[in-house]
């Protein structure tokens, strides 16, 4: 029994130290080409080693069923600057960050299209988080699923 406790003690210890440690979840509201608005989830985090990531959603506001697109994304925080590559590779948004907005622009695949992006920052409750959180993981699921 002796024994037990310290095995459960550094696998206990060992979880604790794998987890990811968030470092923002920040939701913003906007627009896209001055008319269609945007809803975009952005989540920053850190593994062990430690590496940052960005994950990020955005969706059409107009879009009923709720679908969210999913953003692979290249970045520098030190620049505060974004690049987001839509899943499926229908658009890329390249983003900078300043005081509780990202602004920038929307361009197509072929660049033909560009349209600004304006979006704030607007507060969220833990509610509204864990239910983003949950559509990043449905989303990164079906991105991902075999």
């Amino acid at each position: 029994m002796k024994k037990i406790f310290p095995l459960l003690f550094l696998i206990f210890a060992f979880n604790l130290s794998a987890q990811d440690e968030i470092i923002s979840q920040e939701y913003y509201e906007g627009v896209l080409n001055n008319n269609i608005e945007i809803s975009l989830y952005l989540k920053v985090y850190e593994d062990g080693c430690p590496r940052t990531y960005v994950d990020a959603i955005y969706k059409y506001k107009s879009n009923k069923e709720n679908n969210w697109i999913l953003l692979s994304s290249v970045f520098s925080l030190e620049k505060k600057q974004y690049t987001f590559v839509e899943y499926g590779n229908t658009g890329i948004l390249l983003l900078k960050k300043g005081e509780n907005k990202l602004t920038g622009m929307w361009i197509s695949p072929d660049g033909k299209k560009q349209f600004q992006v304006e979006l704030k920052k607007v507060k969220i409750d833990s509610k509204k988080i864990d239910t983003l959180e949950d559509q990043l993981e449905k989303e990164f699921y079906y991105a991902n699923d075999c």
